[in-house]
């Protein structure tokens, strides 16, 4: 009876453990989602200036990338930043493995059959996470002022992440999927209770 109560008691502390982080993930993503609605923009007159445009990675392949078509909505809005005047140089971040693996090299690629000329965009092969990528952007490009391009519950991760690195950064979103089943909205608000731990954990340090 004493190891059914207590294995009673630990699976309740685990079922309130888990309950409380989702609830903080909601929270998260809620106090996010208002950071992406403040600095996305939509109409053309309203882009700023800005040192470069910032393309974030996904697979090229799978749920993730084509399946969804997540990858080719990203290089369609990038694309026409570059064709109406808004932007002229572009850095597409993500994660290269190897030859076989390749997010920047397929962004480029995509651009470039957009009519994006290769000499505007450069590489970075090392954005494995979207703080990688917004961190690079900083202390490896230079690069103070942003349109960061991805669909939109990306943006307002990367965008809340990009202000907090002293980023002056605005968003894009490009045309996403209507999905946002349980396990949707669960990733997201994980994500986006791991990005307050970066920059109140990671960045302070």
């Amino acid at each position: 009876m004493k190891l059914l109560h207590f294995l009673g008691i630990g699976a309740a502390a685990v079922a309130l453990a888990i309950a409380s982080l989702l609830t903080l993930g909601a929270m998260a993503w809620t106090a996010l989602d208002a950071w992406g609605r403040a600095y996305e923009l939509d109409a053309p007159q309203a882009w700023p200036r800005v040192d470069a445009v910032l393309v974030l990675g996904t697979s090229p392949y799978g749920k993730r990338g084509q399946d969804q078509w997540t990858l080719s909505y990203r290089m369609d809005t990038t694309a026409g930043l570059w064709h109406s005047g808004a932007a002229d140089r572009f850095i597409v971040s993500g994660n290269r493995i190897d030859d076989d693996y390749d997010e920047p090299a397929a962004m480029r690629d995509e651009l470039v059959a957009r009519g994006v000329p290769a000499k505007a965009i450069t590489l970075d092969p090392l954005g494995r996470r979207t703080w990688d990528s917004i961190r690079r952007a900083r202390d490896v490009y230079g690069k103070r002022r942003l349109l960061i391009v991805s669909q939109r519950v990306h943006l307002a991760r990367a965008i809340f992440l990009a202000r907090h690195f002293g980023i002056e950064a605005w968003g894009v979103a490009a045309r996403g999927t209507d999905r946002d089943g349980w396990y949707e909205a669960t990733m997201r608000n994980l994500a986006s209770l791991l990005a307050y731990y970066d920059v109140t954990v990671r960045l302070e340090r």
